[in-house]
C-alpha cells in the first residue's frame, strides 16, 4: 500500500483532481445496470453480462423435453423448372483422333495358352494369363 501512497503523494493538486474524477466516473459506470445480451435456446434463456457472467434460466413447460422423436413432415420443395430465357453456348466438341490400341500376342508361362495384352505390361520372360494369375 505504500507504493500507492507514494504515487498519490507525487501527484500535483490538479492531477489528483483529475484522478478522483476518473475514479468517480468509473464507479458510476459499474454502479449503473449492466447491459446484457440474451439468447434463447431450447432449454431456456441464457443471459451474458458485460463481465462475461452467464446466467441460465430454465423454462418449465410440458412441451420442453430433452429428446424429441423424429417425425416426417411434408416436403416443402417445389420444382420451378429451368430458366428458359438463358442460352448456353457449349461450342464444338473436340474430335476424337486417338488411334485404337494395338495388343501384343503373349504366351502364358504356366498353361501355355496364348492371349493378347497391352505392350506396356509386357516385360520379362514369364507371363501369366488371367486364369493362372491366382495360382
Amino acid at each position: 500500500m505504500t507504493d500507492f501512497n507514494d504515487f498519490v503523494a507525487s501527484l500535483t493538486d490538479e492531477q489528483k483532481a483529475k484522478f478522483m474524477a476518473a475514479l468517480s466516473q468509473n464507479t458510476a459506470k459499474t454502479a449503473a445496470p449492466e447491459s446484457e445480451t440474451k439468447t434463447q435456446s431450447r432449454q431456456g434463456s441464457v443471459t451474458v453480462g458485460d463481465n462475461f457472467i452467464v446466467t441460465k434460466t430454465e423454462e418449465t413447460s410440458s412441451n420442453s423435453r430433452r429428446r424429441e422423436p423424429v417425425r416426417a413432415k411434408k416436403n416443402q420443395w417445389t420444382d420451378e423448372g429451368e430458366f428458359r430465357d438463358i442460352e448456353t453456348n457449349y461450342g464444338e466438341r473436340t474430335p476424337r483422333n486417338r488411334k485404337p490400341q494395338k495388343k501384343v500376342d503373349v504366351e502364358c508361362s504356366v498353361c501355355g495358352r496364348s492371349f493378347k495384352t497391352d505392350p506396356r505390361y509386357v516385360y520379362g520372360e514369364y507371363h501369366r494369363c488371367s486364369r493362372c494369375v491366382g495360382k
